[in-house]
Order: C-alpha cells, then sequence, then structure tokens
C-alpha cells in the first residue's frame, strides 16, 4: 500500500458539492493523494424542460457563425443532443467557429468531437465576449447555455453588435435536503469546495435553515473560477483558496498549495488560513 503520510492532503477530510458523477476523476485524484472525499452534491442538473429550441438551433448549425460554450455542462447538454437527434458533428460544419471559456471547458469540448477555434484566458464569459470582440460584430452567435446564467453576457454579446441565438440547454435544480449521514459533512472537513455559484447559494440556504452546519473558521474553502470566487463574496463566505480553472489537476495543485502553505506557516509559528 502507497505510503501517503508526507503528501499536503495526506488525512485531509475534502467535501466536494458537485454531484459524484461530475467528481469522479477528481475524487480519484485526490485519494491518490491521501485525501478523504466527502462527497455532499448541493445541486442537480437536469434537462430543459422543451427540447424544440435546442434541436431547432442544432439543425440549423450551419447557419451560424460562432458557437460559444460558457461552461463545461452546456458542452455535455449540446452533445448529448446532438447524438440523440443523429445531427453530424459540429466538427464537420466548415462555415462554424467554436469558443470555449476557458481550457477545461475547450477540452471537454474537443473530447466531445468539436473542434474548438478559441478558448478563452480571462476565465469568465464576460471576458471571453471582450477578447473576441472584432470577431463577433454582425456575426450570428449560438449560445446553449443554463436556466440561471448567461443574462448579462447575452446583453453584453448584443451589445457588441453579435446577433444571438440563446437556447437552454439544461437546468440547475438547488436541492433542499441532504442524506442523512451527510448532515455533519462540513464539520468534519478540512476543506470544501465549490464549483458554481448556484451551489454556494444552495449552501448558504442550508446552513441558514439548520439542515447542515456552518463552516468552521479552520475549514479551507475552495473557488472553482473566478465566477464562484465572487459568489462565495457576496454570500459573505471567505473564500481561501481559487482554481482558475475547473480541470482536475489545477483543483489538486491548488488545494495541496494551500495545505502546504498551511504546514509550513504552521512549522514557522505563523497562522495561516
Amino acid at each position: 500500500m502507497a505510503d501517503h503520510s508526507s503528501l499536503p492532503l495526506a488525512r485531509k477530510r475534502v467535501v466536494i458539492t458537485r454531484a459524484e458523477s461530475q467528481s469522479a476523476a477528481l475524487a480519484q485524484i485526490l485519494r491518490a493523494q491521501g485525501a478523504e472525499i466527502i462527497s455532499l452534491p448541493l445541486i442537480q442538473i437536469a434537462p430543459p424542460q422543451d427540447f424544440a429550441p435546442l434541436d431547432s438551433a442544432l439543425r440549423a448549425l450551419a447557419g451560424f457563425d460562432w458557437l460559444i460554450f460558457t461552461s463545461q455542462n452546456a458542452v455535455t447538454a449540446t452533445a448529448d443532443r446532438l447524438v440523440a437527434l443523429g445531427v453530424h458533428p459540429v466538427k464537420k460544419v466548415d462555415t462554424l467557429r467554436v469558443a470555449a471559456v476557458g481550457r477545461a471547458t475547450a477540452h471537454a469540448a474537443e473530447a466531445a468531437g468539436f473542434s474548438v477555434d478559441y478558448a478563452g484566458k480571462g476565465g469568465t464569459a464576460a471576458d471571453l465576449v471582450e477578447e473576441l470582440v472584432n470577431e463577433l460584430r454582425d456575426k450570428r452567435i449560438f449560445l446553449p447555455r443554463g436556466d440561471r446564467g448567461n443574462a448579462a453576457v447575452v446583453a453584453q454579446l448584443h451589445a457588441r453588435g453579435a446577433n444571438v441565438t440563446e437556447v437552454v440547454v439544461y437546468r440547475t435544480l438547488v436541492l433542499d435536503s441532504v442524506a442523512a449521514d451527510k448532515k455533519d459533512a462540513v464539520g468534519r472537513a478540512d476543506a470544501i469546495l465549490f464549483f458554481s455559484p448556484s451551489a454556494v447559494n444552495a449552501f448558504r440556504d442550508l446552513v441558514e435553515i439548520g439542515v447542515i452546519s456552518s463552516l468552521r473558521e479552520a475549514v479551507a474553502v475552495g473557488a472553482i473560477g473566478p465566477v464562484t470566487f465572487s459568489a462565495l463574496r457576496e454570500a459573505g463566505i471567505h473564500c481561501t483558496f481559487q482554481a482558475q480553472e475547473p480541470s482536475v489537476q489545477e483543483i489538486v495543485d491548488a488545494l495541496a498549495a494551500h495545505f502546504e502553505k498551511t504546514k509550513v506557516s504552521s512549522v514557522s509559528g505563523v497562522t495561516s488560513r
């Protein structure tokens, strides 16, 4: 059996607030680093209530100039529906260019069969639009999105002269309860990872109604991406560290770096959170 005792994440209890189906690779690597994983999904991704708008857009992909992905969930929902419809892969639509909000979303899109022309560098959908501003004016944009996001980005695209077709391709359902054996998960944790503003808000609401315990001062709070970081700040939750991209390796590296820093500070007698 491998000895993990000297690793920064050894024996650290890490709460993942994402659905287990979306966190398998992350959980596997964290366990390989000696961490104990506590799964505490706070939201659920569901299909749209009506597929008709999405189906119409997918059947008319050749009429768009850009397909913009602002999340990995949007990639998955779009790719799955293409398969269900039997529509040709997007990479065969020569006139269509594909953009992704960041490297992790671009990798997910490539893995799903899309040919990505541009991956954003700033980390947010707003940054992506500004980076492509000279390419989007007077262009026809297909924006598959979740039901809780992208309203500001749609307005931004219109302001930059783009012709936008936005379609809800998935819904984010906020859970109002957790399994009985998970209610004290936060109280036992060394770190908790948030992947979306919806999960942050769900956590805050569950704490307020007493379904789960509030954060201890010593718990490290990790935000995956700048948008989630902002949501934590707005919810009054101190964010200890941030991974700019939702890639597995970046999340693991950010978490390990935090505990390594904490270990060094502890040895030197300097308090660090």
